[in-house]
């Protein structure tokens, strides 16, 4: 057998907040990087566009035409430029080209005089940046002028503004020409990828290290936090804990979060129904011992009695009286029985169709011998093609049992008895009358308490049958109702069945 693991609350709260707050700085995280590689590139892209255009201007001081800069502004002056690019103050040469082969392709262009303590400055600050840095400077017959040392001789691109290609080592570089107002010179700058992708990496790096190292702080901080917020039920748990079983005191609902204020409730509700449960059990005990002590002490006095009677006929009538309290004592335990078994709040067991009329014929042919013994006339009237109920059986002829015992127990000798089984609006109707004494209307309703007589009833009864009777069309979801006998006489019991 496989036992699943059951987690805690807490540790069910701490997981989904933890995937939450991973979820979410994710998104965010992601997010981020997004926009910052697009201002990285667009940053990237106006820098080398300056780049390229200050470069043309010192190349030709009399190009007064303006170029569109992507980012706005003004380019930079030489001393910037010498700043940021490694190799341009030993590269910058006059109009003309350089000297070297005779298509002046090959070039080793002429150093501009700058002071060598300026230069190893520069070398020393970008020689890394610097290898991922190149430019060219073409003239309008495709001459090359000048370059960075780790620019190649060949055009790095063909293309004006901005272009992208891959060398031979499968480096990515970009790439911006630009030409001067005349179409006199070109210049082309070129950047590795490598550079932008490092600060990509590098934010992304910082981006990502606040959570690594946060994890821990706020898995204790949500830990806590979890904890100290579930400490009222905890305390609820220990007091319910501690409570005997006899104490069913209702729990405080206002001291409780308002969270944890339905399950309170329910559980009052819950004491409420177990204090009347345990009280009708406490009624049902105490009733039952009383009304089974009567036919115990009778039993006990009529034994004394045969023990001291004098003659046979005296012994013999002591015996029946015995007789008849012992039956008594039997009617009493067979009904607490039945009682006991419907009084739960349960289900409806064995749910059948049910026909009623052939349940109320089979109910009234066991109980004819018993009503012509005391010379009553007990009639039957069944509709026709009735349809069949969803129920017990054994229970609904219990409580026709029932309805037809009392009846024939309070008719009088030659009195009449009649079941009526029909179709009603609501549904079915079952109908015990008789022309017996009857049930004063005040006293209607509490004939269906436990163990409760009619004071002055000379009939021997337990006071349960009626009882019996109404848990079991609560069973089937109907309702019994008393009400007077035909012509005004006697009474009549009405079981109203809803239809289907």
């Amino acid at each position: 057998m496989i036992v699943r693991q059951r987690f805690s609350l807490s540790q069910r709260l701490l997981v989904g907040l933890l995937i939450v707050s991973f979820a979410y700085w994710a998104v965010i995280a992601w997010l981020t990087i997004r926009d910052s590689i697009n201002e990285t590139y667009e940053i990237f892209d106006a820098h080398l566009a300056q780049t390229a255009l200050a470069l043309l201007r010192v190349t030709d001081p009399d190009d007064g035409d303006h170029h569109e800069i992507p980012t706005g502004g003004a380019p930079p002056l030489l001393e910037e430029i010498s700043s940021q690019w490694l190799h341009l103050p030993e590269r910058i040469v006059g109009v003309g080209p350089a000297s070297g082969t005779p298509d002046g392709r090959n070039i080793a262009a002429a150093p501009v005089a700058t002071g060598s303590a300026k230069v190893g400055s520069i070398r020393s600050l970008h020689r890394e940046y610097g290898q991922k840095l190149r430019y060219q400077v073409w003239d309008g017959e495709g001459h090359l002028l000048s370059r960075s040392i780790n620019a190649p001789t060949a055009v790095m691109s063909a293309q004006d503004k901005f272009s992208e290609s891959v060398d031979k080592d499968g480096q990515v570089w970009r790439y911006f020409g630009v030409w001067d107002r005349h179409h006199h010179f070109r210049v082309l700058v070129a950047e590795s990828h490598d550079v932008r992708n490092q600060l990509i990496r590098s934010i992304s790096l910082h981006l990502v290290s606040p959570l690594v190292l946060g994890l821990p702080v706020l898995f204790l901080l949500l830990w806590l936090s979890i904890n100290r917020g579930l400490r009222p039920l905890g305390a609820l748990a220990r007091e319910i804990g501690k409570r005997k079983s006899d104490n069913l005191t209702l729990l405080n609902a206002d001291s409780a979060p308002e969270e944890a204020r339905p399950m309170v409730l329910a559980l009052n509700d819950l004491l409420l129904r177990m204090t009347h449960t345990l009280e009708n059990e406490r009624l049902f005990t105490a009733n039952a011992a009383h009304e089974l002590r009567t036919p115990l002490a009778a039993i006990q006095a009529h034994l004394h009695t045969a023990y001291t009677a004098d003659g046979k006929t005296e012994r013999l009538r002591v015996l029946d009286q015995v007789q008849r309290s012992v039956e008594r004592g039997i009617r009493l335990v067979s009904q607490l029985l039945a009682l006991a078994r419907l009084d739960p709040e349960q289900a409806l067991p064995d749910v059948r169709p049910v026909s009623l009329g052939e349940m109320a014929e089979a109910v009234c042919a066991d109980m004819a011998p018993m009503a012509l013994q005391r010379d009553q006339n007990l009639e039957l009237q069944v509709e026709s093609d009735l349809p069949t109920l969803p129920g017990n059986a054994d229970m609904l002829s219990m409580l026709l049992g029932n309805l037809l015992d009392n009846a024939i127990h309070y008719t009088p000798r030659g009195g009449h008895i009649g079941v009526d089984v029909r179709r009603s609006t609501a549904g079915f109707l079952m109908e015990v009358s008789d022309d017996g004494p009857g049930i004063p209307a005040a006293q209607r309703q509490q004939v269906f308490d436990r163990f409760y007589r009619i004071a002055g009833q000379d009939q021997p009864g337990t006071g349960l049958g009626l009882a019996i009777c109404q848990r079991i069309a609560e069973l089937h979801n109907a309702r019994i109702n008393l009400t007077e006998g035909p012509g005004g006489r006697g009474l009549a019991a009405r079981v109203s069945f809803k239809g289907l």
